[in-house]
């Protein structure tokens, strides 16, 4: 297959979901044909046919001449719907998916049928299609493909998607996935606890106030690794501050404490790792939040 940057593709989307219809549009936009759409819901593959400027399709009874075909449907389902149309498939096409946790085992089907496979994850979040276009630009990508397209598929994202391709293997996919959703969810779960500490003490809106230094943070761990961002009292060993914490949740709310002990935990474990804070000095913060008041 010709190199993305060389050539002009034909491209299907299955799947109507902001992921697939994100990275479709991106495609779109570089240059490429999209051929059609198809979803199990007539409506979705409707509305992202109309944003993609193409036509909608049934991908169990025809599948369009393409270059490229991307499914863009739940983990679970996409090795029964290889099989829906696997029938259809002609040497030499390419067929992609974009779960985080699986490589290229789904696909099995679709490459004994002779097409090459990959699964091309996108470190992003999409909480739509629009903000997940404008963000897939500069954003990692896990590439578990076939050997006769890897390269193929390095150069798409580096060319086309605006993208920095990682190769991952096979068994690497699970763990790059849990690194991939412990930084997201794990981030906005930290947030959450921190918003009801404000409002346990009155604070309106406490997002107003822990999103500027959220995004500074990250900006920070981007630029020189979360390790080196490290700060606060965990990190500097100050046990009276951190005393002075749990005692004041503790009398807001027992649950409150909980959650700052355990927050406590990972920045312990994470400064201990990185050689911030020496082991002795860390174990005796941690006894002191395993025995904190209740």
């Amino acid at each position: 297959m010709s190199t993305p940057s060389g050539s002009r593709l034909r491209v299907a989307l299955i799947g109507a979901g902001r992921v697939g219809t994100a990275v479709t549009e991106v495609l779109r936009r570089a240059g490429h044909e999209i051929a059609g759409v198809s979803s199990r819901r007539a409506e979705s593959a409707e509305r992202a046919a109309a944003r993609l400027e193409t036509r909608t399709f049934d991908h169990r009874s025809e599948l369009p001449a393409v270059d490229v075909l991307l499914l863009g449907v739940p983990d679970e389902v996409i090795g029964p719907v290889v099989s829906e149309f696997g029938p259809s498939l002609a040497p030499g096409m390419v067929v992609v998916h974009f779960a985080g946790a699986l490589g290229i085992g789904p696909l099995a089907e679709a490459g004994a049928a002779g097409a090459g496979v990959a699964a091309l994850h996108p470190v992003q979040t999409f909480p739509d299609v629009e903000r997940g276009i404008e963000r897939l630009p500069g954003s990692a990508w896990g590439v578990t493909a076939s050997s006769e397209i890897e390269t193929w598929a390095t150069g798409l994202i580096a060319a086309d998607l605006d993208g920095l391709p990682v190769i991952v293997s096979e068994e690497a996919r699970p763990v790059w996935h849990a690194a991939a959703v412990s930084t997201s969810n794990g981030i906005a779960a930290l947030l959450a606890a921190g918003e009801a500490m404000l409002a346990a003490i009155g604070i309106d809106e406490p997002h107003r106030v822990l999103g500027p230094l959220a995004a500074g943070t990250v900006a920070n761990a981007g630029e020189q690794g979360a390790a080196k961002s490290l700060t606060g009292p965990v990190v500097r060993g100050e046990k009276g501050t951190i005393a002075r914490h749990l005692h004041a949740l503790t009398d807001a709310s027992p649950h409150l404490a909980e959650g700052y002990a355990s927050i406590a935990g990972v920045i312990l474990d994470a400064a201990t790792r990185a050689h911030r804070i020496e082991k002795e000095e860390a174990e005796k913060m941690l006894e002191m939040l395993e025995n904190r008041p209740r």
